[in-house]
Formats: C-alpha cells, sequence, structure tokens
C-alpha cells in the first residue's frame, strides 16, 4: 500500500472543511496509507515571524523525511491531474514513501522550498492552508481513480 505524509501547519478549524477531508481520508484508506502531521500553528507577532517560526517546525520534520518531498506554494510549478498521477504513481511504483509540505497562513520560507525535492502549485489563486489541504486529498483520491481507470475523472 503506498504511503504517503501530510505535514502542515495548524488544525482545520472548520467543521465543513474537516468533514470532506475526513471524506477523503475514508474514500484513500483502501489505496493508501495517509499520514497527517500537523505542526503547531505559531502564534508569533508578525506574519514574517510566524512564517519563520512554522518554517522552522516544518524543517524539523522534513529532515526525518528524506527523499520524495514535495512543497505546495504558490511558486511551483503547476502539474494537471494526470500529471499528478503520474507523480503519484512513480513514487508507488519505486515503492518510495511521499511527503507533502503545507505552511501556515503566511506561506513558507525559502530553506523549506530548498529542502524539497520539488515545488508544486496546486492552483494559480490564492487559497487558505486548510482549504488546500482539502484540496491535496481530493487531488490525491483523482489520482488514484485514475491509475485504475475509473470514472472518476472525465
Amino acid at each position: 500500500m503506498q504511503r504517503i505524509r501530510i505535514l502542515c501547519v495548524g488544525k482545520i478549524k472548520a467543521k465543513w472543511l474537516l468533514d470532506g477531508c475526513e471524506e477523503y481520508l475514508t474514500r484513500l484508506k483502501p489505496v493508501m496509507k495517509i499520514t497527517l502531521v500537523e505542526v503547531p500553528a505559531s502564534k508569533a507577532r508578525t506574519p514574517e515571524l510566524q512564517m519563520a517560526e512554522e518554517s522552522e517546525r516544518l524543517l524539523h520534520w522534513m529532515e526525518q523525511y528524506s527523499g520524495n518531498v514535495w512543497v505546495l506554494d504558490e511558486r511551483g510549478v503547476r502539474k494537471s491531474s494526470q500529471e499528478f498521477t503520474d507523480l503519484i504513481s512513480g513514487a508507488r511504483d519505486r515503492g518510495e514513501e511521499l511527503t507533502f509540505v503545507i505552511g501556515g497562513a503566511y506561506g513558507l520560507t525559502e530553506p523549506v522550498r530548498k529542502m524539497a525535492k520539488g515545488v508544486l502549485r496546486i492552483s494559480d489563486m490564492t487559497l487558505t492552508h486548510e482549504f488546500t489541504r482539502a484540496l491535496l486529498l481530493e487531488q490525491l483520491y483523482r489520482a488514484a481513480e485514475i491509475a485504475k481507470g475509473s470514472g472518476y475523472h472525465h
């Protein structure tokens, strides 16, 4: 079974968004082992300090996960759902664990982006980090369905 870790800042507070995440986690259980690692959000006074503190917390965890670590960031490259499926399937076929990193409200520092194997842009629009988590889970489910040739993606 493919192992995927999602490393993110803070907990989801909105029930509707949490319910959506839980729905996709349930759908993914038969094909992927998803582990969520939530680092605490910073309570620093300035956006710069919040981003720096949260990035340090993420870096601490990223150092433990060598290899296939991908950061989700507005500066990243776009991938179609099929290209994303190819990334996921390729890692699965090589027996590699994947880690996806989602920053907090103010984003990520350059050292976080540099430590990753790659940086992906999940949308050209600005999204909350909580919504990004839900969208990533949906795309992971979509990738699993594309890989098995179901009618979910058309």
